[in-house]
């Protein structure tokens, strides 16, 4: 098995959690306010990654005999979980008022937006993706507008979540040599739950019987979504084709929405529906390679 087909399969594992991990959150933040549901994920996410590492450092020549910088992994995890941190909670906020499949689907933009960034810093953008864009946008707005032609404030903070998913990946993709990918992991993580308990003493009332009640739902997301799904990718990306991990990641959103209708029974009319359709299929396109001039 190659290195290439490893990165996919641990991709396509990491699109099925993060799908699924949609109705989790749904779940979940029935019971408990968005900074304190991922103030609570992070920590377990933490501690599950330590103890992987633990567990890895004990029984894996190669984790016994690796190399790392102790700074490089804590700087560059500090970077990605200061970007996870607005990410996650804006996309939390928006969760409460919207379906998962919506969800999932305006998450997904991110695949549209990296391009984007990239021509801000200097590299020439296509005009394939140039049309990618706009018809994301008339996707977005069939998914999100209502017939009055209101905006759903929910469905823009979860597509402001996709700006700094999109800056996550980015970064991601630069992982210097010297660093250690769990413990990079293990560190985005942790900033995550320290800045978002802050917000929570400050803007939540934090209950224990309903922390209590949200327990299934944080530990499913804290052990999947984020220490198994993203410690998944950080290790992944540095060693696929970026369209393929694209066109593979891409697929969350396709969970996310089988994910609402199989356990929350979530529908969506004609017009959301074609409004997810378009997304998809332009977050697709966009990643595709352009055909080479003989």
């Amino acid at each position: 098995m190659t290195r290439e087909f490893k990165s996919v399969i641990m991709l396509l594992i990491s699109a099925i959690i993060w799908g699924f991990s949609y109705v989790a959150q749904a779940l979940g933040l029935q019971e408990v306010g968005p900074f304190t549901f991922n103030t609570a994920r992070s920590f377990v996410a933490c501690i599950f990654l330590w103890l992987t590492y633990l567990f890895f450092k004990k029984t894996s020549n190669y984790y016994k005999n690796e190399i790392f910088s102790l700074k490089s992994t804590i700087i560059f995890g500090s970077v990605c979980g200061l970007l996870m941190t607005v990410a996650t909670n804006f996309q939390q906020m928006g969760i409460i008022g919207t379906t998962t499949g919506k969800a999932g689907f305006l998450t997904a933009t991110y695949i549209v937006l990296i391009p984007i960034f990239d021509f801000f810093l200097g590299k020439k953008i296509k005009p394939r993706i140039i049309l990618c864009v706009f018809f994301a946008m008339v996707g977005t707005y069939l998914l999100s507008v209502k017939e009055n032609f209101t905006i759903n404030g929910y469905d823009l903070l979860v597509l402001f979540s996709a700006i700094f998913f999109a800056l996550h990946i980015m970064v991601m993709t630069k992982l210097p040599n010297d660093c250690q990918a769990i413990l990079a992991s293990l560190t985005q993580f942790f900033v995550v739950m320290l800045v978002s308990l802050v917000i929570a003493i400050f803007k939540e009332e934090i209950v224990l019987a309903s922390l209590k009640a949200a327990i299934p739902a944080i530990l499913f997301v804290g052990v999947l979504s984020s220490g198994v799904g993203f410690t998944l990718q950080m290790i992944a990306i540095k060693d696929i084709d970026p369209t393929i991990g694209s066109l593979v990641s891409s697929l969350e959103s396709v969970f996310a929405a089988v994910g609402g209708w199989m356990i929350l029974g979530q529908k969506m009319n004609l017009r959301e529906i074609t409004g997810c359709i378009i997304i998809l299929v332009v977050t697709i396109i966009a990643q595709l390679p352009s055909k080479k001039k003989v």
